[in-house]
């Protein structure tokens, strides 16, 4: 507008009043400080929620490395890091959108901006290679736990069939023999049932590993 006047008033050969002269310069100041303390404003925004997000990250960090009291609590614990974690991740996409729009009017500060932001990103990339950590340390100890209480079954299955198979088979009569059968295949589905356990974990086991 300043610019405008200033040409119009060229183009007739004379020079732009004082007066005016010192509205326009007003103008143009109070348009620079109102620019200067927008930027100020958004800078102060992107460094909270900077601060915020690193903070969070921290404190889920430092969660995941907690020892907890038990496996029920530790899997209650980890759902909630790991939903807590993607909040994060999609604030942190939200926060890169927003610093890309704003690179276009201030491209300096918002190249200052971006690498907070990425240093920010791969605290989150470590966090979740934190979480997959513990996630799988506690699903191999599901498992463990799933293995003593399978060989906890195994060990009783062995001492009834042990006492099955040093049974003497009585053959006075074909009812002692029936019965003697009825034993034997009860072992025998004993011995099948355990099987069919056993499989399963086998297949997660070579699976993990």
């Amino acid at each position: 507008l300043a610019e405008q006047q200033q040409s119009k008033y060229l183009d007739l050969y004379t020079i732009l009043p004082s007066e005016i002269s010192m509205q326009l310069a007003e103008v143009s100041l109070a348009l620079a400080e109102r620019d200067i303390q927008k930027t100020r404003e958004i800078k102060e925004d992107f460094s909270s929620r900077i601060q915020d997000m690193s903070e969070k990250l921290k404190t889920i960090s430092s969660k995941f490395n907690e020892k907890s009291p038990d496996v029920e609590h530790a899997k209650e614990e980890v759902k909630r890091l790991f939903e807590d974690l993607d909040g994060c991740g999609s604030a942190l996409s939200e926060l890169d959108a927003s610093l890309q729009d704003f690179s276009r009017s201030n491209p300096l500060l918002a190249k200052q901006l971006s690498e907070a932001v990425s240093k920010l990103s791969e605290m989150h990339h470590h966090t979740s290679r934190l979480a997959d950590s513990r996630a799988s340390c506690l699903q191999a100890v599901c498992y463990l736990d799933e293995y003593n209480e399978m060989l906890d079954f195994i060990v009783r299955w062995a001492d009834k069939a042990r006492s099955l198979v040093r049974a003497n088979i009585i053959w006075n009569s074909s009812v002692h023999l029936q019965e003697q059968i009825r034993i034997h295949q009860v072992g025998l589905l004993l011995f099948r049932r355990v099987k069919s356990v056993f499989q399963p974990h086998k297949r997660r086991t070579v699976k993990t590993l």
